[in-house]
């Protein structure tokens, strides 16, 4: 039921084009995956890995957070293909889906999840069933 994000498009062409941190890959794969891992058992919990904009676009549409990620049904953590970082931006791309995270004073957290191409044109942004604006 989300639209798609063009924001994300940026996103994306600059982790492309900028790629190049690897210290960061750790933190950002074990958020990934916990997040993921806390979406569908505990969703609450899963909240305190979402970026404030994230918490507040799910609270708006859902209620609550936790309602929120409980409507958006994510899947689990499947394998993790690739992540990229690029200063304070990162993108986990697993084997069915990518999530966006970005760098906050607090640690990395979750922006959107969940995301598949809209289309096989890179121009086309992702569908994210959890985003914020």
């Amino acid at each position: 039921m989300r639209v798609t994000c063009p924001a994300l498009v940026a996103v994306v062409a600059g982790l492309s084009l900028t790629a190049c941190s690897t210290a960061d890959e750790p933190e950002v794969t074990a958020v990934t995956q916990r997040f993921l891992g806390l979406a569908g058992s505990d969703p609450a919990a899963a909240c305190t890995l979402l970026a404030p904009r994230t918490v507040e676009r799910l609270a708006d549409d859902a209620g609550d957070c936790a309602a929120g990620l409980r409507d958006a049904r994510l899947r689990a953590p499947d394998s993790i293909r690739t992540v990229t970082v690029a200063i304070d931006s990162a993108q986990v791309v697993l084997s069915g889906q990518v999530v966006f995270l970005a760098r906050f004073d607090t640690g990395w957290l979750v922006t959107a999840a969940g995301c598949t191409r809209a289309s096989s044109d890179d121009a086309v942004p992702y569908r994210c069933p959890v985003e914020g604006d």
